[in-house]
């Protein structure tokens, strides 16, 4: 006997039975535990966001100063770069050399001291730089590298190919060929050779600036000699940098992009070019060409990542306005082969740039950059955001512009997210160990607090997300607070009707879908099922096909009209307009019709109705003889912009309205047994081997056109 039964069995007061029980309100009072559980928590949280916060400070100025101090380092190493060629420029010594080499090639255009050894050019050249750029990935010709030009092959013979026991041609300064060209070179030649050697420069170039012509060059390279406007080198970097001095002397020295050049294989290049004037007279441009890579020791400090002050994961790099680097990354120079496939495996390297990259040895003009790291450079964002690096890891990044004018660079510094917090380790874990100590006080406590007081809630929850199956009686104790016994006994007559409502909403759900999904195209279907009865489609073109069964009035009309053939004819009739990509849109009387192109975009809608046609004949005529019954078809078509959706207000139907409805339907009446009318619009829209018919083109009747199944059919 339960303790109520007994206590009125007792003859108790109920009053005072009720009075000893607590409600809900009174027990969920002791949630004061939880304020201070959770009071705890907030304060750790607080703290670690706290200490977060100094963290990112930190090594946002490290960044920054990484950022700041690889733009200007960059920006120096290009002015001073530009500085030594606009002195060089003004020379007047650079005046007279220009001079005096042109005068001397043109010596040499008129007679050539000795013959060339043209194989053993081609040989050396083969080897040198058509057999890297290949390997590079490069196509590469040997006429893309020998000039046709003469003088050209025999200073490039002489001063590069025919050395005896000298090995690099900046090193000769006198062929001995007697040439007046070579007496000039003698006297110049040292002295550009020693501005080459001492800035570590790859060439140093004058250049007339008529043809562009290669006057004089420091390294000897197949350029030597060449006119860059019509030469094997004309459009390359030098070619274009040069044109632009030339165009636009007045402008001063000009820088350009990083770029490929076949005279330097595997080496990424740079030029800056001045003019050389004498007065206003522009004698021709001085340039001055470097290693690319340059820029990859500038921003890593040659590798001593230490002394230069980036944190463990730090990395600084150079992108260009293609979106590509013009500076190795960090981790491609510690381990070339594990960033590779780190880079490829996160998506940003192709196979193919893979492999120029192990090439060529460098990842500048081939390794692609992070799409939002670009596009913060090209928005101007100065701010560090949260982003992935080059091989897909996540970074703290800072992105700003190199400040130098001719060129759009952009200095790139992130830091591994893990490094940047690895900071907080120490600090964290001394606020969460003495957070722990207290949290495990009290979750003791609150644990047993919580399953006395709330046992009935969790059996009232167990009871709920338990399927129907498994529902038993909810078992409640006879103490629990007045309240639970109410809400227990609440939830369970509702949980009992949202089941079956939830049931019987489903069902009706499906049955109604299946049922437009029978007449209405999927789409529509679908469509309709999610609410919207008001949207109007207007498709500009679309081919609408009217097909009238000729005999099926006489069918129905008869005493022996079988119901059971004219299901089975619009069944056909519906499998074949699905099979060539026709919707059917309605049947009134003994006109089927159908349209194609306003629902799916067929480009070839009017071929896909002409040969549906041509289909129904044949099927009709089987129907025919199957049944005995003299069934046959006439079709109109014609294409043109409709309009499909839902109308009738309460009563709603699918339809397809416009012009071409009303005509296709026309021309069916109008058509022969087994005849396919169809407008001008929609026979120029068939193939060339369709062959038609014109039933009529003058007067006020539009161009009519016909064709025969037996036409259409093996043609389309």
């Amino acid at each position: 006997m339960s303790t109520a039964k007994a206590d009125s069995a007792a003859g108790k007061n109920p009053r005072r039975i009720r009075k000893v029980r607590f409600s809900m309100a009174t027990r969920l009072a002791a949630s004061v535990v939880v304020v201070s559980f959770s009071a705890l928590v907030l304060a750790t949280i607080v703290g670690l966001n706290a200490g977060r916060s100094l963290g990112e400070d930190i090594y946002e100025d490290r960044l920054i100063s990484l950022e700041s101090s690889g733009a200007f380092d960059v920006a120096a190493q290009l002015r001073s770069t530009t500085n030594i060629a606009t002195a060089l420029a003004a020379s007047p010594q650079a005046v007279v050399a220009l001079d005096e080499f042109k005068s001397a090639l043109g010596e040499l255009d008129g007679e050539l001291p000795e013959p060339v050894d043209l194989d053993a050019l081609i040989e050396s050249y083969q080897e040198q730089y058509i057999t890297p750029l290949e390997d590079a990935g490069r196509t590469a010709q040997i006429r893309s590298i020998v000039s046709e030009d003469a003088t050209a092959t025999y200073l490039q013979y002489q001063y590069a190919i025919d050395l005896g026991v000298i090995k690099q041609p900046s090193f000769l300064d006198d062929a001995g060929d007697g040439s007046q060209w070579s007496e000039v070179h003698k006297t110049v030649h040292p002295v550009y050779r020693g501005v080459v050697d001492q800035l570590e420069l790859l060439d140093l170039y004058l250049i007339e600036p008529t043809s562009g012509r290669i006057v004089y060059s420091v390294s000897k390279r197949p350029d030597l000699g060449t006119a860059l406007n019509l030469g094997p080198f004309s459009g390359s970097v030098l070619a274009n940098t040069v044109d632009r001095v030339i165009n636009n002397p007045q402008d001063g020295t000009v820088i350009s992009d990083l770029s490929f050049y076949n005279a330097v294989p595997q080496t990424p290049v740079g030029v800056v070019a001045s003019p050389v004037m004498d007065g206003d007279r522009l004698v021709g441009v001085l340039a001055l060409m470097y290693d690319g890579l340059v820029f990859t020791d500038i921003l890593t400090a040659d590798g001593n990542w230490e002394q230069a002050g980036f944190p463990e994961t730090g990395d600084t790099y150079l992108v260009g306005a293609d979106a590509t680097t013009r500076s190795d990354p960090r981790p491609f120079i510690e381990d070339e082969q594990l960033y590779l496939g780190e880079s490829q495996e996160f998506g940003i390297l192709s196979d193919s740039e893979r492999a120029t990259i192990e090439a060529v040895g460098t990842t500048v003009l081939t390794q692609p950059v992070v799409d939002s790291t670009f596009t913060a450079a090209e928005e101007g964002s100065s701010s560090i955001s949260t982003r992935v690096s080059l091989t897909g890891k996540p970074v703290y990044g800072l992105v700003d512009q190199v400040p130098i004018e001719g060129v759009t660079w952009y200095v790139v510094s992130e830091v591994g997210t893990a490094a940047a917090e690895s900071g907080l380790d120490d600090f964290q874990n001394i606020l969460v160990v003495g957070a722990s100590i207290f949290i495990v006080a009290i979750a003791f406590f609150a644990v047993t607090w919580a399953n006395t007081m709330m046992r009935p809630v969790r059996a009232i929850s167990e009871r709920l997300g338990s399927n129907n199956e498994e529902r038993g009686e909810f078992d409640v104790a006879e103490k629990s607070p007045i309240e639970l016994q109410n809400l227990a006994s609440s939830f369970e007559s509702m949980s009992e009707t949202l089941d079956r409502q939830q049931v019987n909403l489903a069902l009706a759900r499906e049955s109604r879908l299946q049922v437009m999904r029978r007449m209405l195209p999927s789409a529509v279907a679908e469509r309709i099922a999610a609410g919207d009865l008001q949207t109007l489609d207007e498709v500009a073109q679309a081919s609408v096909a009217v097909l009238v069964v000729l005999g099926l009035n006489d069918l129905v009309r008869a005493d022996s009209s079988d119901r059971d053939l004219i299901d089975q004819m619009h069944s056909e009739l519906d499998e074949l307009a699905e099979q060539h990509g026709l919707d059917r849109i309605k049947v009134v009387g003994d006109a089927y019709f159908a349209a194609c192109g306003h629902d799916r975009p067929y480009i070839d809608h009017a071929p896909r109705a002409i040969a549906f046609a041509a289909d129904a004949h044949h099927v009709l005529r089987d129907l025919s003889a199957e049944s005995h019954v003299d069934l046959d078809v006439a079709v109109g078509i014609d294409t043109g912009p409709v309009t499909v959706g839902m109308t009738g207000g309460a009563r709603l139907m699918y339809d397809v309205w416009g012009p071409p409805v009303s005509v296709a339907h026309n021309l069916a009446r109008r058509a022969a047994r087994g005849e396919v009318l169809m407008t001008s619009q929609t026979r120029d829209l068939l193939p060339k081997d369709v062959a038609t018919t014109l039933v009529s083109g003058s007067g006020s009747d539009a161009e009519l056109w016909s064709v025969s199944s037996a036409t259409v059919e093996g043609v389309l």
